[in-house]
């Protein structure tokens, strides 16, 4: 790639991932997040020093960065169109910060129209980032000839495994939850959560690493899931005061629980 057209492609990223990132903070203006004044939490340092508004951008940039160059680090392994590409990772990613943004109701006294609306809103830049990057960054690939796996399978398995990881840290790392309080609600999350990783895993993370399972299972589950996931729950300490712990556990162990049901869902679609 010659030094000019490097250059060029350098500023089509900054710009679209600016682009997309002020997109979304215009629709927040609309309606706030809900964790801005829940009142059962001491506010954030952040907030109560009047530095969230260039924060929460700069936090907002720096995760549409990560994810952006999450999704063009793996563009070339994904089958199908530009488009086509880039709708499955933004409909994956956003998806996984909608369905995200709803703990936030089951855990805390919020109002569950305000966490949709907040995790529409970054969902929504999210596609609209990633649609520009298959667009203008990304290339077609021709789909792979392979012997048609089934998908439910490896959802169920990511779904089991996360759930059983998350409950573990519920009851044996005390991460902060309403399990006891609210069970019907967490399980319904819980599980929620789980499906939506193992879509993600369908639409993104399925034939990465066709012939290494653990390689794949790391890729999905460390970097594609792990890495954007930690991101995401480092954004409450942007709201409100809660230990960094609990949410390294958090982020941790969920990344561990898919990095295993990735593997086993990987492993054992070449047995069948």
């Amino acid at each position: 790639m010659s030094e000019n057209k490097q250059s060029m492609q350098i500023i089509k990223f900054l710009l679209i991932v600016l682009a997309s990132t002020i997109v979304a903070i215009l629709l927040h203006q609309l309606q706030h997040d809900p964790l801005m004044t829940l009142a059962s939490k001491p506010r954030s340092v952040v907030v109560t020093s009047g530095l969230f508004p260039p924060l929460a951008l700069a936090s907002l940039v720096l995760a549409f960065g990560i994810m952006a160059s999450v999704f063009l680090a793996i563009q070339k392994r994904l089958p199908g169109t530009k488009l086509h590409k880039g709708f499955r990772f933004g409909i994956a990613l956003g998806g996984m910060y909608l369905v995200g943004m709803l703990e936030a109701y089951v855990v805390y006294p919020v109002a569950l129209s305000g966490e949709i609306y907040t995790g529409l809103v970054d969902g929504s830049g999210i596609l609209l980032m990633s649609l520009l990057l298959g667009r203008y960054l990304a290339v077609d690939t021709a789909e792979a000839n392979s012997q048609s796996r089934p998908l439910f399978p490896a959802i169920l398995i990511i779904l089991v495994i996360y759930v059983v990881v998350r409950y573990l840290t519920y009851t044996q790392l005390q991460i902060e939850s309403t399990y006891a309080t609210r069970p019907v609600a967490t399980f319904i999350w819980t599980a929620g959560m789980g499906g939506w990783i193992g879509i993600l895993y369908i639409l993104v993370g399925a034939n990465l690493y066709p012939a290494s399972p653990f390689k794949q299972a790391l890729v999905f589950g460390g970097l594609i899931f792990g890495l954007n996931w930690l991101i995401f729950n480092l954004f409450v300490l942007l709201f409100i005061q809660i230990p960094l712990v609990d949410l390294l556990y958090r982020s941790g162990f969920d990344a561990l629980a898919i990095v295993l049901g990735a593997y086993l869902s990987s492993f054992l679609s070449r047995k069948i």
